[in-house]
């Protein structure tokens, strides 16, 4: 059987794959299936694209897991922390189908849409949630933000400590953490009268400003998600240390460049840099408790779930999490409330 020649664009693939599937006795699509699965895999496309990836047939496991944790709730489910795992299947099934059609082409060399991608159906809408014995040890884990930092800190730990405190202290969203801009940072040290984007030293501060909290302005594609929180006192401090690490570095520095910038590009971080990121936290500080099936899928998510069960184990009231959060409904937590140990939280929360 002779191969097809490499497609010039995506479209390509999909139309490819689909005149396979129709060439097929059972196995071809009605209209109804065809439209919704050509509308996944342009919504995979994008994804790789928006978020800097390489293109469709140089994906790897990591960037199909990414994508399908990043899946956003559509209609009446927007309410939601995410799509439901049901839904993540049906993505993975479909997406796994076109790479095997595209590995028999000899267009790809090896199918990304593997185990490490996909989400296990024994997986339960109840993503992993850390008690709060685990969650004291990740957040002990991070050392505390030091202003300025020292000269002999890697500029990457000073730049991953103000993420992971921006995870586990504030619930943000891979989207939110890679769409940041020095512009959205607020506080009284970031100048005006200097520049936007430089930061005054501590001593430089007016009297009573230098301990202000940060603040943060973000936004999304749902109403709920645009909103400015107050990060507390550690991430504030860890938010501050990397800006004054961040102007050292070879970077533009106006209101419009990227907050946290990949090593390699400068540019902003992909879904699967913040995943490992997160991961490796995780790993490296709950390892020996836990089996590494259970770890290996522990990312952004996971911290996020378990800082708002640790918001609701204080006793927060449910408006103020939706607001912090960037959730519309208090049918988001539901699902949450049963890791709800009132009194167990952090005090550095």
């Amino acid at each position: 059987m002779s191969k097809l020649p490499f497609p010039d664009t995506t479209e390509g693939v999909f139309k490819a794959w689909a005149l396979e599937r129709a060439s097929q006795r059972k196995g071809g699509l009605s209209p109804r299936s065809l439209a919704s699965y050509h509308s996944l895999w342009a919504g995979w496309t994008e994804f790789l694209l928006t978020h800097g990836l390489l293109g469709w047939n140089d994906a790897k496991s990591s960037d199909v897991r990414a994508y399908l944790e990043a899946l956003s709730p559509r209609g009446q489910a927007r309410g939601m922390l995410h799509v439901s795992t049901v839904t993540q299947r049906r993505y993975y099934r479909v997406l796994k189908k076109i790479y095997a059609f595209a590995a028999v082409q000899e267009w790809v060399a090896d199918n990304p849409v593997d185990a490490g991608a996909s989400v296990s159906p024994t997986e339960q809408m109840d993503s992993l949630v850390f008690h709060a014995i685990d969650w004291e040890a990740l957040l002990q884990a991070v050392p505390p933000p030091q202003d300025p930092p020292p000269q002999d800190q890697p500029w990457l730990e000073v730049r991953d400590q103000a993420i992971l405190r921006l995870m586990m202290q504030c619930a943000l969203t891979v989207a939110e953490l890679a769409g940041l801009d020095i512009g959205d940072v607020q506080h009284p040290r970031l100048g005006s009268a200097r520049g936007v984007g430089e930061l005054w030293p501590a001593g430089e501060a007016e009297i009573g400003h230098a301990s202000e909290a940060v603040m943060l302005d973000l936004n999304g594609a749902r109403k709920a998600q645009d909103r400015r929180i107050v990060l507390p006192e550690d991430a504030s401090a860890a938010v501050l240390a990397w800006l004054t690490v961040r102007a050292t570095l070879p970077l533009p520095q106006d209101a419009g460049t990227p907050l946290f910038v990949s090593r390699k590009k400068a540019g902003r971080l992909t879904p699967r840099a913040l995943f490992h990121l997160a991961n490796r936290h995780v790993s490296s500080t709950l390892g020996p408790r836990y089996p590494h099936t259970v770890l290996a899928h522990a990312g952004p998510m996971t911290l996020r779930n378990s800082c708002i069960v640790r918001w609701l184990d204080d006793g927060l009231p449910d408006s103020d999490i939706l607001a912090r959060a960037g959730l519309r409904e208090a049918q988001a937590l539901l699902r949450l409330r049963k890791h709800v140990q009132p009194g167990q939280a952090p005090v550095s929360n």
